[in-house]
């Protein structure tokens, strides 16, 4: 048995911020076969205590409801609400207030400008969170991390900021107010450590 090469600061930051990343796709995109095959088989639950335990966080403690209360509580805190919904997924919304305002169209270039690009099966704005998260990873693995620390701390951050309280005031499910205040502390965790 060989041993790796032990991973310089800079490669162990780049795997945390790929995992977060991962986590804020898989999470926060309408759920899906992929969701419900992590949280069955326990990798959502590790993925979780790796990044905690990379970054010093304590992990969520996740209730795992229902399928049809989980799908119920997405399009309730993200999509369409009687009583509002409590945050639009679109980070340039939280930061303009508006959909497809400045800040989504200048993710759109910066995007462009890295080479990414949606697909034609994406369905939703490009500046979805869970899109803008994919397109974060996209950019670690082609050896750009430090392209992704930017998009994370420009544009997922704020959208955490801005909207993060009001998710899990709102949820009724126990999976998406623990998850989404992990992965704000996370990113802010993240974030801080890139600029030091």
């Amino acid at each position: 048995m060989t041993t790796p090469a032990p991973q310089t600061p800079v490669e162990r930051d780049a795997e945390v911020l790929d995992l977060l990343l991962q986590l804020v796709a898989g999470t926060l995109r309408s759920p899906g076969e992929a969701l419900r095959d992590d949280l069955a088989s326990g990798a959502l639950h590790r993925a979780f205590d790796a990044v905690a335990e990379a970054l010093d966080l304590d992990a969520p403690t996740l209730e795992t409801p229902t399928w049809t209360t989980l799908e119920a509580a997405y399009v309730d805190l993200f999509i369409t609400s009687a009583s509002g919904i409590a945050a639009p997924p679109y980070v340039g919304y939280a930061i303009d207030g508006e959909l497809m305002g400045p800040s989504a169209q200048l993710l759109g270039a910066a995007f462009g400008d890295y080479g990414i690009e949606l697909q034609d099966a994406w369905s939703d704005l490009p500046d979805h969170v869970a899109a803008v998260a994919e397109g974060g990873t996209l950019l670690v693995r082609s050896d750009q991390p430090e392209a992704a620390w930017t998009l994370t701390e420009g544009y997922l951050a704020p959208w955490f900021d801005r909207f993060a309280t009001a998710i899990e005031t709102k949820d009724v499910s126990g999976f998406y107010g623990p998850v989404t205040k992990f992965l704000q502390a996370a990113i802010k965790e993240v974030t801080r450590e890139a600029r030091s």
